[in-house]
């Protein structure tokens, strides 16, 4: 995570800190996308920073401590989660950021040919998101999976019942 991060941050410093090298190109620098940049910037900057953070909290600390002080109460488990899981919700924000940041850039240049790879790169994402909630939508299921694990309570059936074919 912290490779990721800090690539990302490097990627952000850049295009805050230089002029583009064709402006009529990739206009980068106008005030939405420097504005977005930041974002990702500060957004990259502090999961790095949080993700250092919780490896030298829990390399410092044993399991009992854990979990006797961490997650003594609820409020503390859940802040204790939310604080284990920024650096990855950091790093994703940072990442839209600069991905949206780029894309207006695509859009702002006039170029037809580079505006019409911006949107193909929009749409070879657009797929993953309806995906995704296919494959956790339990009605997407094969009935007969679905049955097991409505009758067992458990989630790995045996071979035999995980088929797609009728019977």
């Amino acid at each position: 995570m912290k490779l990721q991060a800090g690539l990302v941050l490097t990627t952000s410093a850049v295009f805050l800190s230089t002029q583009p090298p064709l402006t009529s190109f990739l206009p980068y620098t106008i005030r939405v996308c420097y504005l977005l940049a930041l974002g990702s910037f500060a957004h990259a900057l502090g999961g790095l920073l949080t993700g250092l953070a919780v490896v030298n909290i829990w390399e410092a600390c044993d399991r009992i401590w854990a979990k006797e002080v961490l997650t003594a109460t609820r409020f503390r488990l859940c802040c204790t989660l939310m604080f284990i899981a920024w650096p990855t919700v950091s790093l994703t924000l940072s990442i839209i950021f600069l991905m949206s940041s780029l894309m207006i850039a695509c859009y702002a240049s006039g170029l037809w040919w580079l505006q019409f790879l911006a949107t193909v790169e929009i749409l070879s994402w657009a797929w993953m998101p309806p995906l995704f909630a296919w494959c956790a939508l339990e009605k997407t299921l094969p009935p007969k999976l679905r049955a097991y694990r409505r009758q067992t309570g458990t989630s790995s059936p045996p071979s035999r019942i995980c088929t797609f074919e009728e019977s």
